[in-house]
């Protein structure tokens, strides 16, 4: 592996593999001892599957090394540091890369449709490491690359060229601006903003700016009636957490849309509203057309005049509570996870716009509604309490896409009782019931017997 120094031991396989003179310690000869045993013989050839696993393994204990404690990172010199650093960064490309490439050939295969997953959930349930922001990242990217015209993103990601937030991030400019073009459009916007994930001189932010052009260059070439076709093909709106208690939402609206919340933003319910005693509203601008725009959301929930149409378009707290005490236990929280404090939860439970859901010290959501055919809205909140999202292993689809399933079905004798229903998306409903699967509930957990 390098070249021989004085002092140095050479042990020929069949790989070329050069020791370090005078190991210090047991621990580095066995290390080397070990590393020489798993490069010992090539994996046999046109064996892809071996070649994968046998560098995995050699990876891997390398990488083991490269993981120094207090006493060893204090005598590294400072230039290693740097150098060391940008090798790390060379490394993790490789390592998006060399995953990326797995998680598109499971796409390929179709591995997470065979369990009725999503190529999110699929990746997050078999790669416990990865976050659902950067699985969200790796399934766009999947969508692009296996395009005619997309698949070179995909090659320079697996080529360690480009890490997966920058390809992501082109990824998702490619996703909505496709759709309003034709296949040479489509061919050309590719070629102009697929290498620039691979500029190695070119900021995230000025990344952020080519893909934000096409979509201006893409409205700007259209005719009026196209513009409006094109508008509404890009509206967008998406969510981040910006820090604890605080999320930012982005939101692309086509101009009937933006007409909408512009007459929202600058109706009265944004103006300023002095206190009793002639005090100034000390709101912000920004936070009048927030406050205004809440308001108007609520109302809608709330139905005024009518009762609501569905349970599914109340927004549930669900708040831990002491029988003794009469008081929440702790911080409460929504169906999405999401939580809010203890004093804010008090509060917001004098609002109409809520529905608190009281759980006991157990977990035991409070049991709302009565036996029926159907569950009750009272049932279904309950539902949303105890199982969060669809209840079939590594599913995360949310509650308000999911049907109410009794576990023993209502033809054969099933009671509409809490105990007896979970949710499960429309894919897994049908899957359960073409498989006769069975399920049971336990201290308010719901299990699946596959």
């Amino acid at each position: 592996l390098t070249t021989p120094v004085e002092g140095a031991q050479r042990y020929t396989t069949n790989w070329d593999l050069t020791l370090p003179p005078d190991p210090e310690s047991i621990d580095e000869m066995e290390f080397w001892a070990d590393l020489e045993g798993d490069l010992a013989g090539d994996p046999p050839a046109g064996y892809p599957s071996e070649e994968l696993v046998h560098g995995l393994r050699l990876a891997a204990r390398g990488i083991g090394r490269t993981v120094l404690d207090a006493p060893d990172r204090a005598r590294v010199f400072d230039a290693t540091i740097t150098s060391s650093l940008a090798s790390m960064g060379d490394l993790r490309l490789q390592l998006d890369g060399g995953a990326f490439s797995l998680a598109l050939e499971a796409a390929t295969r179709g591995l997470h449709t065979e369990v009725g997953l999503s190529l999110v959930d699929w990746l997050r349930h078999h790669c416990t490491w990865l976050t659902r922001e950067d699985a969200a990242r790796v399934w766009s990217v999947v969508r692009v690359a296996q395009t005619h015209w997309g698949a070179a993103l995909g090659e320079a990601l697996t080529r360690g060229e480009t890490s997966l937030y920058r390809a992501s991030k082109v990824a998702a400019c490619l996703l909505r601006v496709t759709p309003s073009l034709n296949p040479d459009q489509r061919e050309a916007y590719a070629r102009i903003v697929i290498p620039a994930a691979s500029h190695r001189q070119l900021s995230d932010q000025d990344l952020s700016k080519v893909c934000g052009k096409l979509l201006t260059d893409l409205l700007d070439e259209q005719s009026p009636g196209e513009r409006e076709r094109t508008a509404y093909e890009l509206r967008y709106a998406s969510q981040r957490s910006i820090g604890e208690g605080l999320t930012r939402f982005t939101i692309d609206a086509p101009d009937d849309a933006a007409a909408t919340l512009v007459g929202i933003f600058t109706c009265p319910l944004a103006a300023p509203v002095p206190a009793e005693d002639g005090t100034a509203d000390l709101r912000s601008p920004a936070q009048r057309r927030y406050d205004a725009l809440i308001a108007v959301v609520n109302r809608g929930l709330s139905n005024p005049g009518a009762a609501p149409s569905a349970a599914r378009a109340a927004v549930i707290l669900t708040i831990g509570f002491d029988p003794v005490t009469g008081r929440p236990t702790g911080p409460a929280w929504t169906p999405t996870g999401e939580h809010v404090s203890v004093r804010q939860a008090e509060l917001l439970t004098c609002s109409g716009e809520i529905t608190p859901v009281w759980i006991s010290p157990e977990g035991e959501p409070l049991k709302l509604g009565r036996t029926a055919r159907f569950a009750s809205p009272g049932q279904w909140k309950a539902l949303v309490v105890r199982d969060r999202h669809c209840t079939f292993p590594g599913c995360t689809v949310p509650p308000q896409w999911c049907d109410t399933h009794h576990l023993l079905y209502w033809s054969r004798g099933g009671q509409t009782n809490l105990e007896a229903m979970g949710l499960l998306c429309g894919q897994h409903h049908t899957y359960v019931h073409l498989h006769d699967l069975v399920a049971t509930v336990s201290g308010g957990t719901l299990t699946w017997h596959l």
